[in-house]
């Protein structure tokens, strides 16, 4: 079952990776094979979770559903098959990686085979994954594979707050497609899921970094992702922090692709993420309108709205599918929901405001970092110190850091309307929500600094 576990998961990310692929065809560097595998990854389960929902809204209770990502499957191999036969065959450069950068990059193999194992580990411990999983996406996936004809008495509104109902349902839209495949409720597809988007986060900025910057710099990216404790924790627990970290990261990324490559295609698969990325957790909801919001602002200040209607016709899809979950299957969000005067008298609260700025404040010079120094400090100190002068892609470094900015004042601002115990919401959730951004944020400051190669060249003086 371990073996048909992971196998389940084989059509949706071939598929995803062949849409990738379709692409960039031209693109055959070795390393251009490695952000088209771990991107597909994501892309190839957000994709199948979407096609799932749909098919339960028309076709629930028919065990067909194989058969439609099996098409899905051959029309992409069919298309990347004919491009190919289109595509002048370019000749593959050989790998020339010096001294330093085999150095950088045995430190980076190492750190990751540690850190994967150590995600593995704790999967394999915790089968049934945490809290979160096993009481909100989990749970949701039971109902859906065991009476799929009531699928949508998994997010129903009479359900109590902490199940969080009305949490995006990605995650457990995969998992219950793949019981449903199986025909077995098994613990293995949880945790293959988890496991997945782990490795695609590691893969993904090392072959973004490495395309667009240097191999030693996509090296140090593995070493900042896989060896801070803090992130990697979160890969075997099958939450979906994790798993939206990775679309965050994607939706950037892809973002730098189309302002280096300007293809039309990047910047609408951009926000395509952007759209699965508020179909895999709240958070994200609130980072799809930060996102829409700071390309709407760069695009009034350029007098050009191209690039945002193109990011528009991106997001439409995952942003309709949600917009229907949210409003018709499942219950209002307890922030949504709550008494507004109360709302009013903690945001005036100044107590509440001291907490949350010294948790903030502490977990940016002490969170997630080694021998009690943040990691996010290490980051802006290396910043600081290394920073480049950005003549390519200059826009997504502009519209990245806005982004983020944005998106850590609506964490600020979730906490102080927050109608639950801060102190408890704050050790328990603080932590999670800077996971969510991170490897976004280390691959924008690695990307607008030094490399390796720069720093340690006999040339600088």
């Amino acid at each position: 079952m371990i073996l048909l576990s992971f196998l389940a998961f084989s059509l949706p990310i071939l598929t995803g990776i062949l849409i990738i692929h379709l692409l960039w065809v031209e693109k055959k560097h070795p390393i251009d094979l490695i952000f088209k595998l771990t991107l597909g990854i994501g892309l190839g389960l957000g994709i199948s979770s979407l096609l799932y929902f749909v098919y339960l809204i028309f076709f629930a209770g028919s065990p067909y559903f194989l058969y439609v990502e099996l098409v899905l499957f051959l029309a992409a191999l069919l298309a990347a098959y004919l491009k190919n036969k289109k595509t002048t065959q370019v000749y593959l450069p050989k790998l020339s990686v010096s001294f330093l950068q085999i150095t950088v990059l045995i430190i980076a193999a190492v750190v990751f085979v540690f850190s994967f194992l150590g995600v593995i580990n704790y999967a394999r411990q915790r089968s049934h994954g945490d809290w979160d999983a096993w009481m909100i996406y989990n749970r949701s996936a039971r109902f859906m594979y065991r009476g799929q004809e009531n699928w949508k008495d998994a997010f129903s509104k009479d359900m109590g707050i902490i199940f969080h109902a009305d949490y995006p349902p990605l995650l457990a839209l995969n998992i219950a497609s793949r019981w449903d495949i199986l025909s077995e409720e098994t613990s293995y597809v949880p945790m293959f899921q988890s496991i997945l988007f782990s490795f695609a986060v590691l893969g993904l900025c090392f072959g973004a970094l490495a395309s667009l910057k240097s191999l030693g710099q996509a090296g140090l990216g593995v070493v900042l992702l896989g060896g801070v404790s803090f992130f990697l924790s979160e890969g075997g627990r099958q939450t979906a922090d994790v798993p939206l970290a990775f679309y965050m990261l994607a939706s950037i990324v892809l973002l730098f692709f189309y302002y280096h490559e300007k293809r039309p295609i990047l910047i609408i698969l951009s926000g395509f993420t952007v759209g699965l990325a508020a179909w895999t957790k709240n958070e994200g909801v609130f980072f799809m309108l930060v996102s829409a919001g700071v390309m709407v602002i760069f695009a009034l200040w350029k007098r050009f709205f191209g690039d945002f209607l193109l990011y528009l016709a991106g997001l439409l899809l995952p942003a309709l599918l949600l917009f229907y979950f949210k409003f018709q299957i499942t219950r209002p969000n307890e922030f949504l929901s709550g008494d507004s005067s109360k709302m009013v008298q903690y945001i005036m609260d100044t107590s509440r405001h001291q907490m949350i700025f010294n948790s903030f404040k502490n977990f940016f010079l002490h969170g997630g970092g080694w021998n009690y120094i943040g990691i996010f400090l290490i980051l802006s100190v290396y910043f600081l110190l290394f920073h480049s002068r950005i003549k390519d892609n200059l826009e997504a470094v502009f519209i990245s850091l806005a982004i983020f900015a944005f998106q850590i004042m609506g964490y600020y601002v979730f906490y102080l309307i927050s109608p639950n115990d801060l102190e408890w919401q704050m050790n328990y959730s603080l932590n999670r929500l800077f996971v969510q951004i991170y490897p976004a944020v280390v691959f924008v400051i690695l990307f607008a600094s030094q490399s390796p190669e720069i720093i340690f060249s006999s040339d600088l003086k």
